[in-house]
């Protein structure tokens, strides 16, 4: 089995771990509706670059699926991963180097691009995939200034905790 898929089921399962055992706690016990911090799309996001955008979609709706499960949110983090896996070709291909991608480059983190570009890669991907999930959880443009709004606050708040991932861990694989 390839070396490089191990450090990806840790992280589906970290991920997953953190985002229901701590992140959702956090989200209960302070009572907000725009106190969402979302965690586990960096599992999709630091997935390796080579793999096809199919399976993508396919993880990105297994981690949101087992997300859901814990969140008795039927379908609502499920529909953002997938999205997520869909969108993160393009979104990391726009911050590729004029090149492109090679193998020395195996995931979307700054120990293989800088921090700048990590972060803004990041930053858009996290918007999008926030702004996904909000726009199903209401399921409707009719609170298109509530979505934008907990879109912003949950943005922020996620980008803290990616930051501080990616400097703890410092993902290499």
């Amino acid at each position: 089995m390839n070396s490089g898929v191990f450090p990806s089921i840790w992280r589906f399962f970290g991920l997953v771990a953190v985002q229901v055992l701590l992140l959702k706690q956090i989200g209960l016990s302070i009572d907000s509706a725009y106190f969402n911090v979302l965690l586990y799309p960096l599992f999709i996001l630091l997935l390796p670059l080579q793999l096809s955008p199919n399976f993508m979609v396919l993880l990105g709706f297994a981690v949101g699926m087992a997300v859901d499960i814990f969140y008795a949110s039927p379908g609502v983090h499920a529909s953002a991963g997938a999205f997520s896996g869909f969108a993160r070709s393009y979104i990391v291909g726009a911050f590729a180097p004029k090149g492109g991608y090679t193998s020395k480059e195996p995931v979307f983190t700054p120990a293989y691009v800088t921090w700048q570009t990590f972060i803004q890669g990041s930053a858009v991907f996290f918007f999008f995939h926030l702004f996904w999930f909000f726009s199903v959880d209401a399921f409707t443009f009719v609170f298109f200034n509530s979505i934008i709004l907990k879109t912003m606050v949950s943005w922020g708040l996620t980008m803290v905790f990616v930051l501080l991932y990616a400097a703890m861990f410092n993902p290499k694989n």
